[in-house]
C-alpha cells in the first residue's frame, strides 16, 4: 500500500506537464512597451486553452483581456500595426484591436481579408514553446 502511495505524487506530476502554460510577448519600445499573448490550459484532456492578450505601456497602464479559447495546435495569431501605438491581431476569423496609448483591447468586426497597415509577425508554437516569430522587413 505505501508503495502505491509513493507512486501517486509521480503520477499527478506527469499529468501537469501536459498542460500548456506558455507566454510570448511583441516588444515594441523594449519590455516596457509591449503585447503579450497568454495560452493556459487547466489540466491535459482540456479541449480547449484559455488565452488572454496583455497590452503593457509601463508605468501608465497594463491591460489583460480574455479572448476566445485556443487548442493544442497553436494560437497562428498575427500581428498588424495600423498606426502608432494601435495594432490588430488576428486569429482566424477572429480580430482584435489594440491600443497600447491607453491599454485598451476589443473584439472588431474584420472590415477586409487583411487588418490594416503593416503585419509585424506572428504568434506560434515551435517545439512546444509559445514564441512571437517577427516577419523580416
Amino acid at each position: 500500500m505505501k508503495r502505491l502511495l509513493c507512486l501517486v505524487p509521480l503520477l499527478a506530476l506527469s499529468l501537469l506537464t501536459a498542460c500548456e502554460n506558455n507566454a510570448a510577448a511583441y516588444e515594441i519600445d523594449g519590455r516596457n512597451h509591449s503585447i503579450s499573448l497568454v495560452r493556459e490550459q487547466a489540466y491535459p484532456f482540456a479541449p480547449e486553452i484559455a488565452q488572454t492578450l496583455v497590452a503593457s505601456r509601463f508605468p501608465e497602464c497594463q491591460r489583460r483581456y480574455k479572448i476566445l479559447p485556443g487548442n493544442s495546435r497553436g494560437p497562428q495569431m498575427e500581428l498588424w500595426q495600423h498606426q502608432d501605438q494601435l495594432f490588430v491581431a488576428r486569429q482566424g476569423k477572429n480580430w482584435y484591436a489594440i491600443s497600447t496609448e491607453k491599454c485598451l483591447i476589443q473584439r472588431m468586426e474584420a472590415i477586409a481579408d487583411d487588418p490594416p497597415g503593416t503585419r509585424l509577425g506572428r504568434f506560434s508554437l515551435k517545439d512546444g514553446a509559445l514564441s512571437f516569430v517577427a516577419d523580416k522587413r
